[in-house]
């Protein structure tokens, strides 16, 4: 297709995947402005967030000096417009009907044109992008010629996440992003000399995943994040000595950030050279429970009864069904009230960052958003369906999009 018109091909979940289910809402892109990637790929991750959402719509500000001010009202700005840009009725051409594998989705609600191309819908956000680089002066520097350099979407992610946290989280009991997003962490770090023992606390946005040649799934890169070694003074020999770190999760986020360090600095070519290596990554049941303190876990226990009551009762119920018992249905049989604000420690993932390419400052960014159960491509103003099976694809090992920030969403009872 042509810039600005798109052809699009459902894969085995097309525009109705089950009898009864919804059809595929087209969303809207973001126009790239220029090695902008990286920008777009994390405002379509966040915007994901209804939470968020919801927060930013009743932020409100006077300040024409605060740049942090000024970021966040054009997060809520280029919000608002993506919402109205996405709220046309979807409609299907009627070339693919009876054939998923053929349907075309309308991505600007626009009459079908002759040739089965149909005109994008995307939001330009011109002024998003003046706030960030007013905020932080690093994604406004320039390479040969003047252009805007490609930046790394990790660190945009988390700088935009700071200050809408700033912003946001500052009455009382109210925290909205730390709610969302926080992790707070216990270190226990023991000296290995005089072996006296030093707690500290802190509160992560982001989960690393370390990757070494030991690391193939992410729960391997936990394990190699949550220790460390550390060169600190030590009041018992009153110097500087080695202490032996072991970090304990002490309070769960709704969504869980992960950042797949794929990216090493090196000195001989002043560059972030990229960590091919290939990383499983689930898309359901993600389990964090291992990683949690004693405290959580004794929490968690009872959120993961609760789920495991309701997962027995639904394999009962489809039991009965396959030998032909009479029963109600699965909601009035079931005895379980499922609530939204016990853990459990396990997590679906909900939305990623790619990247191709061979360092974080070039290459391309991507982000891949779980809408309505159903997997959508960003590709800046490029949007598309995609399966279960084109995101398992996103777990490195060559040349192909590699998964760099997932965020999975808390499975709560």
């Amino acid at each position: 297709a042509s810039k600005g018109q798109v052809e699009v091909e459902s894969g085995e979940k097309g525009a109705s995947d089950d009898k009864g289910s919804k059809p595929f809402q087209p969303p809207c892109g973001l126009t790239n402005l220029g090695n902008t990637c990286y920008m777009n790929a994390t405002m379509q991750c966040l915007y994901s967030i209804e939470e968020l959402k919801t927060a930013l719509k009743t932020y409100n500000t006077t300040s024409q000096l605060d740049p942090t001010a000024r970021l966040t009202a054009s997060a809520r700005d280029l919000f608002r417009k993506m919402e109205l840009e996405t709220s046309g009725q979807p409609s299907i051409s009627s070339a693919g009907a009876g054939n998923p594998s053929a349907q075309k989705f309308d991505l600007d609600n626009e009459e079908k044109e002759e040739d089965g191309m149909y005109e994008e819908k995307s939001v330009t956000p011109s002024e998003f992008l003046a706030s960030l680089r007013q905020s932080f002066p690093q994604f406004a520097q320039q390479g040969a010629g003047g252009l805007y350099m490609q930046q790394d979407a990790e660190e945009c992610y988390s700088q935009v996440l700071n200050a809408l946290r700033e912003k946001l989280d500052t009455s009382g009991d109210k925290k909205d992003v730390k709610d969302l997003f926080g992790i707070d962490m216990e270190t226990n770090l023991v000296c290995e000399e005089s072996k006296e023992e030093v707690n500290e606390k802190s509160t992560l946005y982001t989960f690393k995943c370390n990757i070494s040649q030991e690391v193939n799934h992410l729960h391997d890169g936990f394990r190699l994040s949550l220790c460390e070694d550390r060169e600190k003074h030590s009041q018992a020999l009153g110097r500087m000595a080695l202490f032996k770190g072991v970090s304990k999760i002490n309070t769960l986020p709704k969504y869980l950030s992960v950042q797949l360090v794929r990216f090493l600095y090196r000195r001989d070519t002043q560059s972030k050279a990229k960590i091919l290596r290939r990383v499983g990554f689930p898309l359901q049941m993600l389990d964090v429970f291992e990683f949690c303190s004693d405290e959580l876990k004794g929490t968690l226990e009872t959120g993961r009864k609760t789920w495991q009551k309701m997962e027995d009762e639904k394999a009962e119920l489809a039991k009965k069904r396959r030998t032909g018992e009479s029963g109600e249905s699965q909601e009035s049989q079931t005895s379980v009230v499922i609530g939204d604000s016990n853990h459990t420690g396990f997590y679906d993932l909900h939305a990623i960052i790619t990247h191709k390419g061979r360092n974080a400052d070039s290459g391309h960014y991507v982000s891949w958003v779980k809408r309505d159960g159903q997997w959508v491509e960003f590709d800046d103003d490029d949007v598309y369906p995609v399966t279960d099976e084109d995101i398992q694809k996103l777990d490195g090992g060559g040349d192909w999009h590699m998964a760099y920030v997932c965020i999975y969403k808390a499975r709560l009872v």
